[in-house]
């Protein structure tokens, strides 16, 4: 087995939609290969999310096929850019009847009560599967897979309260994730806009250290130190449209790097011409402009696969880029030549 120290992203080139592979540094024993899915891209091209997995794992594993796990498996929303895959990847990693051959530990859902039949016949069945743990998440669970800490910033509470009464919609209803590994900070955003991003900055505020100033009148001090929302990448919200990307929250985050999982310019113009020039949005371009900042910004679309690794730093220990699709020889030699290097 290839040994792995780095937390690796690995964002897929899915068009317009959403697909993150994510590696863990090797933890437990015996020392094995683990991995966290965040969205499966879109129905249209499902096999690219499996093939990619496919290729990695066989990399990571010198072909050896048990010695990896798939910790969990997310679907950040019930939008079909986001669970397209799903099923297919339920078909080859999971199985009801023998826990040695279920490969996935847990699958987590965002809560949202959909009326997709297609998306809720799948979560059916994965609550049937007594070797696969269900979690709906909300803002403030925590989870550790060795050194990487997982926190989830969305949905909040109040929103998961409201998706069944007042109403929100499923973008809003997306799960946000936050990954540590030491100084290493990143966040996945879902789709989530306005609504779910005012939660998120309201419950996880800058924190404050409070002195008291020795003097007759007893005054406090208070001065910011950490805030709990930075992070050096951000995989930017809902393709990089203005209506996931806000100045406050993005004030907030302070990115160093962002990337939006979205099609090319020429993707959308044989694909859904309607929607060219609006992912990412020049408005979005323009607000990430206000930070007066260098930041680096890529565009799946454009660069193909995106593989970004940080080894417990601020800043990543490399960004990788592959155009090539899975299955080519080309890929796998290219995807090879990046683990083993890393």
């Amino acid at each position: 087995m290839i040994r792995n120290k780095d937390l690796r992203f690995h964002f897929l080139n899915v068009g317009h939609g959403d697909a993150t592979i994510v590696e863990f540094p090797d933890y437990g024993s015996p020392a094995i290969a683990r991995f966290g899915i965040i969205d499966f891209g879109p129905r249209k091209g499902p096999e690219l999310v499996l093939d990619y997995l496919r290729e990695l794992i066989r990399i990571r594993t010198d072909q050896d096929s048990d010695m990896y796990r798939i910790e969990f498996a997310c679907v950040t929303h019930p939008h079909e850019d986001h669970y397209g895959a799903l099923k297919k990847f339920l078909d080859r990693y999971t199985d009801s009847s023998d826990s040695s051959k279920n490969m996935l530990d847990s699958f987590w859902d965002c809560g949202f009560r959909t009326t997709s039949s297609r998306y809720n016949n799948t979560l059916r069945k994965l609550i049937l599967n007594h070797n696969v743990s269900f979690m709906r998440l909300a803002a403030g669970s925590e989870f550790d897979f060795g050194n990487v800490h997982v926190t989830v910033l969305a949905p909040s509470i109040d929103l998961r309260n409201r998706f069944d009464t007042f109403g929100v919609d499923k973008n809003n209803a997306s799960v946000v994730l936050k990954f540590k590994l030491r100084n290493s900070y990143v966040i996945l955003a879902g789709d989530a806009e306005y609504e779910s991003w005012g939660k998120i900055t309201e419950e996880f505020p800058r924190t404050h250290r409070i002195q008291f100033v020795p003097d007759a009148l007893g005054l406090v001090e208070r001065n910011d130190t950490s805030d709990q929302l930075k992070c050096d990448l951000l995989r930017s919200s809902h393709h990089g449209s203005m209506h996931g990307t806000d100045l406050r929250y993005i004030e907030r985050i302070n990115p160093n790097r962002i990337i939006v999982s979205a099609g090319s310019q020429q993707w959308y113009e044989e694909n859904e011409p309607r929607w060219k020039g609006l992912f990412p949005h020049p408005v979005t371009g323009t607000i990430v402009d206000c930070l007066h900042k260098d930041v680096e910004q890529m565009v799946t679309g454009e660069e193909g696969h995106i593989i970004v690794s940080y080894s417990g730093g601020w800043t990543p220990s490399s960004v990788e880029k592959i155009r090539e699709k899975p299955g080519d020889q080309a890929f796998f030699t290219r995807l090879e030549s990046i683990i083993r290097t890393g």
